[in-house]
């Protein structure tokens, strides 16, 4: 009887402890509604930046190597790449049904939906509108800001290095090679 009880009292904790999508099933419903999330966020976007990702890359290391090649094989590769990607997103084991189990480890059904609401939205649609453009800003002022922060903590741990004694000496230039010996 004691171990039964103590046996419950556990399971019970551990029911307790899981977290709720570990007890929610993926259906067929929640994958739809995943892949509608996916749709509305712009998430499905990323095809198209990893398409001219990919046709930037491919067209200046073209460009840099065969400056002879004609523009009909540069226009060839944006059709080409796009093309590829789009059929790959949705493509069994693709981009998507490799996301899907992602939004269902860390959302609920509920929780989905609740995002669906708010993302059909007016302020919704606004937020996927006006993101990217914030995310690109925002990047622009941290690299900025990172920059600024160089000399200051260049100041600190010299300051610090100083007050322990620590001394940290600038590396040293690797020599010169030697002129080779004139052949006689």
């Amino acid at each position: 009887m004691k171990r039964t009880l103590v046996t419950l009292c556990l399971t019970a904790c551990a029911c307790l402890a899981m977290p709720a999508w570990a007890a929610e099933s993926l259906t067929a419903e929640k994958t739809s509604d995943i892949r509608r999330l996916m749709d509305v966020t712009g998430a499905l976007r990323i095809g198209q930046l990893v398409s001219q990702s990919a046709v930037a890359q491919i067209t200046q290391g073209l460009k840099n190597t065969r400056p002879d090649v004609p523009q009909e094989a540069f226009t060839i590769i944006g059709e080409e790449v796009n093309k590829v990607v789009g059929e790959e997103m949705s493509a069994k084991g693709g981009y998507i049904e490799q996301m899907i189990p992602i939004f269902h480890k860390y959302l609920t059904h509920d929780e989905i939906k609740g995002l669906l609401t708010f993302y059909t939205s007016p302020l919704g649609k606004k937020a996927t509108s006006v993101l990217p453009m914030m995310a690109q800003e925002g990047m622009q002022v941290g690299q900025r800001w990172a920059k600024t922060l160089g000399p200051k903590l260049d100041q600190r741990l010299k300051a610090r290095f100083a007050e322990r004694g620590i001394k940290i000496e600038p590396a040293a230039k690797p020599a010169e090679p030697a002129a080779p010996a004139p052949v006689k």
